[in-house]
């Protein structure tokens, strides 16, 4: 391969991680909008935060061209991405648990897995948003997307 087409990769890379990063800006959107309901929506709030966290995690992975499994396991998917971003392993484990906010409230079930506060999901929301800062500068050319930033 000539040195031309590694940052032809990287800008694809990028671009695939950017897709994945507008959509989750878009589930943290949608997250706000739950919160700020004349009647909260903590259900689907706490689904679009899984979701949100879910597709960022998966972007980072893209940008570090590690491939992943078609899941919706924080707890997997985050340790990949703490492999390859140590720095961002507190901010990341932090996320571990928001895993069964991605099935418990989409359908009815036996399980009672309580939901989140609000405050759980501003706390929540304020975790995914200072990830997306930390990512924002890696989708910028010239970055090599693998590096890890310290929080």
């Amino acid at each position: 391969m000539s040195g031309r087409d590694e940052p032809d990769l990287m800008a694809g890379r990028r671009e695939e991680a950017a897709r994945w990063f507008s959509i989750a800006t878009d589930d943290g959107e949608v997250v706000r909008l739950c919160l700020d309901a004349y009647e909260p929506k903590l259900a689907a709030g706490a689904y679009h935060c899984q979701q949100a966290i879910e597709k960022l995690m998966k972007g980072l992975l893209v940008l570090a061209n590690v491939p992943f499994s078609k899941t919706h396991d924080l707890r997997t998917i985050g340790g990949s991405v703490v492999l390859n971003y140590p720095d961002w392993a507190d901010l990341v484990s932090a996320t571990f648990a928001w895993t069964v906010w991605g099935y418990a409230y989409r359908y009815p079930g036996p399980e009672d897995h309580g939901l989140p506060s609000p405050e759980e999901l501003r706390r929540a929301l304020a975790t995914f948003d200072e990830l997306a800062t930390l990512v924002s500068p890696l989708l910028e050319p010239g970055n090599s997307g693998s590096e890890s930033n310290s929080v």
